[in-house]
């Protein structure tokens, strides 16, 4: 099976439409869109308020097939920490393949040539804005930077032998999501270091 390692670093948020701008808390939750059982949740950020940050990063495997289709989206959702129940902000979702082809902008192909692996990308900054509901309506704008690993090929043991820690780590987390199944793709996915 072919996967692709996938960075990612939630630095901030400015500027987020919440009322209380001093008290409030905010955490992202990050997933694969329409599946929460991906989901990774940062810490609350207690003192930023409207402008928290987090500097939070985590890794995952995703299928190689993730960044040919617009239709597999990395969501990351904001929520406003609450004691009666916590709050919606707002999300930003984009397409595994946007962001890889950002990537690999011309001056990104040529900083890899001297310095990355084949297939691995130099990293990327970036800032989208924080939509309510789906719709234009903008909620303040979130920075985070990633960056796309070469493709490995990863095969399920066998039963014999022994097999390295990621290989066993990837197997033993292991979850199968169907993403858009109008074109029946399946990207597996698993968060590395669960």
């Amino acid at each position: 099976m072919e996967w692709r390692m996938f960075k990612i670093t939630l630095i901030s948020a400015r500027n987020l439409d919440v009322r209380e701008t001093q008290k409030t808390k905010v955490y992202a939750k990050i997933s694969i869109a329409g599946h929460p059982n991906t989901e990774k949740r940062t810490p609350v950020d207690k003192k930023g308020g409207a402008n928290p940050a987090w500097n939070f990063t985590t890794t995952c495997m995703i299928g190689k097939q993730a960044v040919e289709h617009d239709v597999v989206k990395l969501e990351i959702k904001l929520y406003r920490s609450r004691a009666p129940g916590d709050k919606y902000i707002g999300k930003v979702c984009v397409s595994f393949k946007e962001l890889f082809n950002l990537e690999r902008t011309l001056w990104g192909r040529l900083r890899t040539l001297f310095s990355c692996p084949k297939g691995a990308g130099v990293g990327k900054t970036v800032k989208y804005s924080v939509k309510k509901n789906g719709g234009s309506d903008s909620s303040g704008v979130l920075k985070f930077s990633y960056r796309f690993g070469e493709v490995v090929i990863v095969n399920q043991p066998s039963g014999h032998g022994s097999t390295s820690p990621l290989v066993a780590q990837l197997v033993v987390l292991f979850i199968r999501v169907v993403i858009a199944a109008a074109l029946s793709i399946d990207i597996p996915f698993s968060w590395v270091g669960v």
